[in-house]
């Protein structure tokens, strides 16, 4: 055996996958080089899990299953920013629906979405209720599930999800009744009902008459002496509040 491997740390070369984790570190494996057992460790935060399983390299997360159990660690944290480890999956600094994966020392933004949480001890995005501690926003301190007016926008509003909020827009035709909260057919009290305006309507003679003038102008613009209509190129219309 290798010069320092122990009397019990099993042979690599005398298995059949040629690779054994350490008896002592559980982030340190043996591999059989040219019928030689050789003493390898796992990338910084990691952890050896088995011939082609984990991650990377036959390693894995630690917290993934038992691997370390009746073992300890060889190597202690190299850590760069938002990393701990060079490998792993860390919390946000400053918000819950965020996290960091680091791989080599480059940490990635990750998002949970749908209302989930960033869970520390799961390593993964989870409900709200299965993580302590974590900070609601402002917006969502009354009902972390509710919806809250956006100013006096009429089709736009904030809808709270697991605490954090998240803009949203009403279907069209539909307005935000902020009493109610919830998406409704106008009017209400704040917004008027979204108009459409009428079909242009010619006299035949003016309307020959019209086409004429454009001829040759396909992108002409013809206009009734009414309000609305088409202007500019934008459709025309009254009785909608800005948003």
């Amino acid at each position: 055996l290798a010069s320092g491997q122990r009397q019990d740390q099993e042979d690599p070369c005398k298995t059949k996958s040629k690779v054994v984790g350490d008896v002592t570190y559980c982030d340190r494996y043996w591999e059989c080089i040219n019928n030689q057992p050789e003493l390898y460790d796992c990338p910084n935060g990691l952890v050896f899990a088995g011939k082609h399983r984990g991650v990377t390299e036959g390693c894995d997360y630690p917290w993934r299953s038992n691997y370390c159990d009746g073992k300890q660690l060889a190597n202690g944290p190299i850590s760069t920013e938002h990393c701990d480890w060079l490998y792993g999956i860390f919390g946000h600094e400053t918000s819950c629906t965020r996290y960091w994966t680091c791989w080599n020392g480059t940490a990635t933004e990750q998002l949970c979405i749908g209302g989930l949480l960033y869970n520390e001890n799961a390593h993964s995005c989870d409900w709200p209720e299965n993580v302590d501690g974590c900070q609601k926003h402002p917006l969502c301190n009354d009902d972390a599930n509710g919806n809250v007016p956006l100013g006096k926008s009429c089709n736009r509003y904030w809808q709270c999800q697991g605490g954090y909020p998240r803009l949203q827009r009403c279907p069209a035709m539909l307005v935000f009744d902020r009493r109610s909260l919830r998406c409704v057919v106008p009017p209400t009290e704040d917004c008027d009902v979204p108009t459409t305006p009428l079909p242009l309507e010619y006299e035949p003679d003016q309307q020959q008459q019209q086409q004429q003038q454009g001829k040759g102008n396909p992108n002409a613009i013809y206009q009734s002496s009414g309000g609305g209509g088409l202007q500019g190129g934008k459709l025309q219309s009254g009785g909608r509040n800005k948003n």
